[in-house]
């Protein structure tokens, strides 16, 4: 991490002296490990530009890129994606709506909820009983979960402030806008004119032809983009060529699921590649190399599997 910690150790040297932070138990309790985003708003911008301790209410006290430390003043440093931050936080970090645009977190040590023995045992038997009784058909689960959640909420083993920091909006959006986008291709004639020419030019080829285009295409985005962003994409044009070919939309709309999994050749389809990337000191070529052999045995199981378990 940048920042030279000399000066201070030398501090120790003298009598009487105690780091304030030490005694007090802050380094155990404030400090919170953050891996930048791709496309945070704070990407390109100076530590100090950013605003940063009003905007997260946190400070930066070291940072890692590439897995090596970066010198020079924190302020003055440039904050790039996949940049590895030691921060020290206040009571309002975890309250902040941005985090998840711009962090990933690795390691939080602020705001955990220490749970009671009647907590433990009661969430525990609730989420059995939801399980057993979605099992058996007697609750949707989907009205079990919620039922649990709202048990979590009113003994405070969830704060309401980070059911909404977490929840997936961005999720939920795009899986609405490709639900939408669908149906208003489909009801335009937008969706069986592209069907259609996608057909022909794969007409006497047959519908796994369709399949492999599909998920191969799908696989690509998704190692430019999200995931999710990959398959509202594709989904799209996977439903309208099953519609073209007249088979069941199932093994196309895997392809896309499993096209939109399949990022293993760069640092930034996935949340977790990213992560990965500072703490193992990886580069864009060592995902190249040791993905497309992955990537290559995942796209030929999951090419071989599909029309099996799912028939056309």
């Amino acid at each position: 991490f940048s920042g030279d910690i000399k000066k201070v150790n030398a501090l120790e040297a003298y009598d009487g002296l105690q780091l304030f932070a030490v005694e007090e138990g802050l380094l155990r309790t404030n400090m919170t490990e953050v891996i930048v985003m791709p496309g945070a708003t704070i990407e390109g911008k100076t530590v100090k530009e950013s605003g940063f301790r009003s905007l997260f209410d946190a400070a930066v006290v070291g940072m890692r890129r590439g897995g090596k430390r970066l010198s020079g003043k924190l302020g003055n440093i440039t904050i790039q994606a996949g940049d590895n931050m030691m921060l020290a936080v206040g009571p309002d970090f975890n309250e902040r709506k941005n985090l998840d645009k711009n962090f990933l977190v690795i390691n939080d040590s602020v705001g955990e909820i220490r749970t009671t023995p009647f907590q433990d045992y009661f969430i525990t038997g609730t989420l059995m009983l939801v399980i057993g009784l979605a099992s058996v058909g007697l609750i949707p689960l989907i009205k079990g979960v919620i039922f649990l959640l709202v048990c979590m909420l009113a003994l405070g083993v969830v704060r309401s402030s980070e059911l909404r920091r977490r929840f997936p909006f961005q999720l939920a959006v795009i899986i609405a806008s490709a639900l939408t986008l669908s149906q208003a291709l489909t009801n335009s004639g937008l969706m069986a004119i592209l069907a259609e020419g996608l057909h022909a030019n794969l007409a006497g080829l047959g519908p796994y032809a369709a399949l492999v285009g599909i998920y191969l295409g799908t696989l690509l985005l998704t190692e430019l983009m999200t995931n999710n962003a990959a398959a509202a994409l594709s989904f799209p044009i996977a439903f309208g060529l099953a519609e073209s070919y007249g088979i069941s939309h199932m093994p196309l709309i895997m392809a896309v699921a499993y096209g939109a999994s399949a990022s293993f050749l760069t640092p930034y389809g996935y949340n977790t590649n990213l992560m990965v990337q500072n703490l193992g000191g990886y580069e864009l070529r060592d995902y190249f190399r040791f993905g497309l052999p992955l990537s290559l045995c995942y796209s030929a199981t999951v090419l071989v599997m599909i029309p099996l378990v799912f028939p056309f």
